[in-house]
């Protein structure tokens, strides 16, 4: 059975199937929108066709099909089509989940089985060893506010899902009743806490089954042999934002970075026990239940330094009671490996090995997971650490006065304090070089950093991640990532304030990390880095830190900034350069990619880009982020999760393993991509200084109702400032904004005007040699191809008649034509994804059920657009019981898309 007959038996049949009879399930108030939506459905697609507006398919549908209702009826009829929308989309999601290796040939090409398969055939399993000495795959859990499912509601898909793929009709009729009454919007924001213990959910019960198991099968693919297995690092690894991103985030405090650290902590070592148990329960054999006991009262120990002492005066748990019991516990996850590789030699040496891979799995696992879960990063912006430089920097010039150290760079005529704000970025550097003679400070000007606020805060979060390491090791925080970084100062000065938080000058364990995003940004970037690689205080850093550089880059700014094309491109020639000037000045770098859900933030085929990457790009570590939506998408059950992750995995393993099956870009290649970019960027930048733009945004799209979802704690601006200003804000709200219009401006415009460009330059024929040469090409045409499946033009096609917008409608319709047609042309493809059904079928079919809900959005939008133009009344009731309706109908445009934001 082809893939797109497996999809259509598995998960269209069984969708319409279910479908049917959840809306005729007797929710309270819903039996008859049930009925009414399909109806609606395809009276709102049939009269969109025609150029109706929302507007008047609403009304005229309430007129011709349900003309007895009040105008509270109709609204309330409106809330309850777009709660049995929302519902749909779930129930779509779980049969889609768990049909997931039905549908995928999950054992094909990107998967493990076929990688190593072809190794061991090739007798090139010494090759696979070398190469994972240093190769590593880090996912990057975030919580940035893409997940518009509450916790409750990710319980019923995966309920639901192992109920369809059973065939348990009892089950799915009672989880359909349930969905139904279960609320689909937080009553709350969530707090950072929130998200984090959201991302607990993952990690506990998809993440440590199934990353086990990938480490297992690559090391048992080596030529290593078992006793090296269970000693070598594992090839995969998690990270972790929540409670330590502050970009932009005041509810992310220190306090909060412990607070978190300790959970994630106590969540991998009661897991750790949970396994102990099961040892126990297993290895009965007599010195060997003793010893694992032994073990167990360890870790116990370990999780739960503080434990009641019975027979004590206080042993009713009171602190009287309780005693410290920490040196009879593990201080490092090492100490506890030590004794399960010594339990695993006793099980072999006495017992035959039985049941030894139990052994093995724990194993594995602390090689995955140490003491502290996944590695939490640091993050914050470059602009607050300079500003709180600036403070430092005056305070420790007249401390070094008093200590008879005068300082000379930038000293200016008030008791020689320099300006640092005024300085260039060649004097900033040399004046952090001099200050660094003062440490290590006394205890005194300690004392004196500032305390309050933002600059308080950011010392205190340093010191935060020092703490941290003491704790869970230095794997549980390692890297600080400076946003907006706009020079090599920015890095040097988080080096300066480590030392101001009590690091030692010769040992601060911390990974500083630029990131690139604008692409002025990513221009400067190699720039920047040369500079950087040549100040001996920072090339003593790196050198301490193993030579290893990460480097961060951004796609989602960088798309918003400058469009798909030049976006995509600009990164890919960024990763090249960066890697060239870090292998000169003798280090290696390692690229850590900021990505989102949709391919306009970096998302789509992702592991495509990472096989494409040839020669001239480092990529023996793969580090990027997975982000809300994604993780629930890609990874919320494990047969998805153990594909995605195996694609993410072999791809670097294949790009470095059989080069010879990766095209590299030649000069002329590369002449053509950036003929291609620049046509592309000027159409993009031609939009987005259209004298409508901001306003088309913010009045025809929910742009500014994303804050009021309940989905994220962080604000959609960076700016605290009502005034509204693009540069400030966030990428997910811009291009989630754009996703609800079914537009998807930043996901491909301005491809289609490159393209078209070097056609009349008479180069066509080579972008279409090209994509069938690159894979780098190609990926990049056909994510495009993605965002141009979801757009729906018929929902503005009444913009036509609007004096204030048909002119920048037409211009982003236009490129829509003209991006399809020439895709298709180089291609070759007759429609879009004709290479890949199953994503075009289940696209097709989340764009049906979801209709009804932005309609609905669109005729709330069109309303305000009324009041707001004085065309039409509206009293404070009546305003907010729009706003509710377009804050309502975000959910299920951005669940169904799966990868919209």
């Amino acid at each position: 059975m082809d893939s797109l007959a497996a999809f259509n038996e598995h998960v269209a049949m069984k969708y319409q199937l279910y479908n049917g009879l959840f809306l005729t399930l007797p929710f309270e108030g819903l039996s008859d929108a049930g009925i009414m939506l399909p109806i609606f459905n395809s009276y709102a697609r049939e009269h969109l066709q025609r150029g109706r507006s929302p507007i008047e398919i609403v009304d005229r549908f309430f007129e011709e099909k349900l003309s007895g209702l009040d105008a509270r009826q109709r609204t309330a009829t409106l809330f309850k089509f777009m709660q049995m929308v929302e519902r749909q989309v779930v129930l779509f999601d779980a049969i889609e989940d768990a049909s997931y290796d039905r549908v995928r040939d999950v054992d094909g090409p990107g998967s493990l089985r076929d990688l190593l398969g072809r190794l061991e055939s090739l007798d090139r399993r010494s090759d696979l060893t070398d190469m994972l000495e240093e190769y590593r795959v880090r996912l990057v859990l975030t919580a940035h506010p893409t997940q518009f499912y509450p916790d409750e509601i990710l319980g019923i898909i995966t309920d639901l899902g192992a109920a369809v793929t059973g065939g348990d009709l009892k089950q799915i009729n009672d989880l359909l009743l349930q969905m139904g009454k279960t609320r689909f919007k937080n009553k709350a924001k969530p707090t950072p806490l929130d998200e984090a213990k959201s991302l607990l959910w993952f990690m506990e019960n998809i993440f440590y089954r199934v990353l086990p198991d990938i480490h297992r099968r690559l090391l048992e693919a080596t030529d290593l042999g078992a006793s090296e297995r269970v000693n070598h690092p594992s090839p995969v690894e998690l990270g972790f934002w929540p409670g330590g991103d502050r970009d932009g985030n005041p509810f992310v405090t220190s306090e909060l970075t412990v607070r978190i650290g300790h959970i994630l902590r106590e969540s991998v070592l009661s897991l750790y026990e949970r396994d102990m148990q099961r040892l126990i329960r297993r290895l009965t054999f007599d010195g060997v239940v003793e010893r694992i006991e032994e073990i167990a009262e360890r870790l116990h120990y370990t999780r739960e330094p503080y434990t009641v002492v019975p027979g004590s005066s206080d042993d009713d748990g009171s602190p009287g009671g309780c005693r410290d019991m920490s040196e009879r516990g593990y201080d490092s996850v090492e100490r506890f490996r030590d004794d399960l590789i010594d339990l695993r030699e006793q099980v072999g040496r006495d017992h035959g090995g039985l049941f030894v891979h139990l052994v093995d799995d724990l194993i594995y696992k602390t090689q995955l997971f140490g003491f502290h879960f996944a590695t939490m990063d640091i993050r914050q912006d470059s602009r607050v650490h300079g500003r709180l430089v600036e403070e430092i920097v005056a305070l420790l010039a007249r401390y070094g006065a008093e200590k008879g150290h005068t300082v000379r760079v930038g000293a200016g005529d008030a008791g020689n304090v320099p300006d640092y704000t005024t300085l260039s970025v060649e004097k900033r550097l040399a004046l952090i070089e001099e200050i660094s003679d003062l440490f290590p400070l006394d205890r005194d000007i300690l004392d004196d950093l500032p305390e309050e606020g933002i600059a308080g805060e950011t010392i205190r979060s340093l010191r935060a991640a020092r703490y941290m390491q003491e704790l869970n090791g230095e794997r549980g925080v390692h890297r600080y990532i400076i946003s907006n970084t706009r020079s090599s100062a920015n890095v040097l000065e988080v080096w300066l304030l480590a030392q101001c938080a009590g690091w030692p000058s010769g040992d601060i364990a911390l990974d500083l990390v630029p990131l690139f995003e604008t692409i002025d940004d990513l221009e400067r970037a190699t720039e920047i880095m040369d500079e950087l690689f040549t100040v001996p205080l920072y090339r003593n850093h790196l050198e301490r830190r193993g030579g290893v550089q990460t480097i961060m880059l951004g796609f989602s700014d960088g798309t918003k900034d400058g469009g798909y094309m030049t976006a995509n491109w600009n990164i890919y020639r960024a990763k090249q350069r960066l890697t060239e000037v870090t292998r000169r000045h003798g280090f290696r770098v390692v690229f850590f990619d900021g990505r989102g859900g949709p391919p306009a933030r970096g998302g789509g085929n992702t592991h495509k880009f990472y096989r494409s990457l040839g020669r001239n790009i480092e990529s023996r570590e793969i580090h990027l982020t997975i982000q809300g939506q994604t993780i629930s998408s890609k990874y919320g059950v494990e047969s998805a999760a153990n594909h995605n992750v195996e694609q993410m995995v072999s791809a670097g393993l294949e790009c470095s393993l059989f080069p010879e099956n990766n095209y590299e870009l030649s000069a002329d290649d590369i002449e053509l991509l950036e003929e291609l970019s620049s046509a592309s960027i000027e159409a993009y930048r031609e939009l987005k200084n259209h004298p409508r733009f901001v306003e088309y945004l913010l009045d025809c799209s929910p742009l500014r109702y994303y804050g009021m979802t309940n989905i994220g704690s962080r604000p959609t601006s960076r700016s605290p400032s009502s005034d509204f200003r693009l540069e400030d804000l966030r990428a997910i709200p811009f291009v989630g904004s754009w996703s609800q219009l079914k537009q998807n401006v930043p996901g491909y415009f301005g491809l289609g005007s490159g393209i078209e460009a070097i056609r009349r330059r008479g180069r066509g024929d080579d972008l279409g040699r090209l994509y069938r040469k690159s894979l780098f090409f190609r990926t990049l045409i056909e994510n495009a191809m993605q965002s141009l499946r979801k757009t729906y033009f018929p929902l503005t096609y009444h913009f036509q008649r609007d004096e204030r917008f048909r002119d920048i409608w037409k211009r982003i319709f236009d490129e829509a034509q003209r991006t399809i047609r020439e895709v298709k042309e180089v291609s070759g493809q007759h429609d879009l994804l004709e290479t890949e059904p199953v994503i075009r079928k289940s696209i097709e079919l989340r764009e049906q059920m979801v209709l009804p809900s932005l309609v609905i959005q669109h005729y709330a939008l069109g309303r305000l657009r009324e009041a707001g133009a004085g065309e039409r009344t509206l009293d404070d009731n009546e305003t907010v019981l729009y706003e509710k309706m377009i804050v309502k109908s975000l959910a299920a445009g951005v669940n169904a898309s799966r990868n919209a934001v």
